[in-house]
């Protein structure tokens, strides 16, 4: 039986909404995809509440069907801990409601993603995880919002959704994020991560070196192409990024592997729709695996 999937996205500058469904085992159909140049400073400038009813008009077609978003949060704060194997979802949260305590200032105004790393061996009682604290304000407002109107399985950053894609692309997934207050490089492999590489920077000079230094010091960028995202991946720093790296870039985008039968249709381009394109996916695939988030 086909199920489906409404999922939206908001970053820096945009945000998409899309309707994913299933077909056939490992298959599946993009029936919306639709991109508005509304993003995180509209929320902030106190329109939050005009903004999100924009969005809500393109989801109203679909009444309550489930919701997964995802909202970029501007900043992360990321530290590894160590969690039991056996560790069920409610106990993980659980543990990182307590390394917030420990590690911020003000934990409750902020909020837990974690994901087991790809290469990290239990030693019989526990598991490397990461743990990415960032600001809840915009998530937080998002979510009170939608959950008046559909049942919502997935909120959160893009950073899980995005580590989910190289579960289904069976490659190493390397991806770099250029914003004007940050510089990050994520290595992720079969669903989880390999690499989280975070900088704050002041100015365009600590960006390119911040970028150059990560992309020559991981080796694996050079074994495979490096997808380049972020609202400040111009054309100029990806001329600088091959002057001197001689590495091969793209945009961020889905997969090949992934076998979306009709991406024509939409404007799947831009990567708030590759995002929210992706939390689709994960949320469908734990609907398969019958485990909540």
């Amino acid at each position: 039986m086909s199920k489906s999937q409404l999922a939206c996205s908001i970053s820096t500058t945009e945000c998409s909404v899309v309707r994913l469904k299933t077909s056939g085992s490992n298959g599946y159909i993009l029936s919306e995809c639709k991109t508005l140049p509304l993003g995180l400073g509209d929320l902030a400038a106190g329109k939050g509440k005009r903004i999100l009813k924009k969005v809500e008009r393109h989801l109203k077609e679909w009444g309550q069907e489930n919701l997964a978003f995802c909202v970029e949060p501007g900043t992360y704060l990321h530290m590894p801990a160590y969690f039991p194997v056996d560790a069920s979802p409610d106990e993980c949260k659980e543990y990182c409601r307590i390394e917030a305590g420990y590690f911020l200032v003000q934990p409750e105004q902020y909020r837990c993603d974690h994901t087991g790393y790809s290469d990290s061996v239990s030693n019989g009682s526990h598991k490397k995880h990461l743990l990415l604290f960032y600001p809840d304000e915009h998530c937080k407002r998002v979510s009170e919002h939608f959950a008046g109107y559909h049942q919502i399985v997935f909120n959160g950053s893009p950073q899980l959704p995005l580590f989910h894609l190289s579960k289904l692309a069976g490659e190493p997934q390397v991806i770099l994020e250029l914003e004007k207050n940050y510089v990050l490089l994520t290595i992720s492999r079969d669903g989880q991560i390999e690499k989280f590489s975070f900088h704050h920077v002041k100015n365009k000079e600590e960006r390119e070196y911040f970028t150059i230094k990560e992309l020559v010091e991981n080796p694996v960028c050079r074994e495979t192409y490096v997808q380049l995202t972020g609202t400040m991946a111009d054309r100029i720093i990806t001329r600088l990024i091959g002057k001197e790296t001689s590495i091969a870039l793209k945009p961020l985008t889905i997969p090949p592997s992934i076998a979306i039968s009709n991406p024509q249709r939409f404007p799947v381009s831009s990567a708030s729709a590759v995002k929210a394109i992706s939390a689709a996916l994960m949320a469908l695939s734990e609907q398969k695996e019958t485990r909540p988030f």
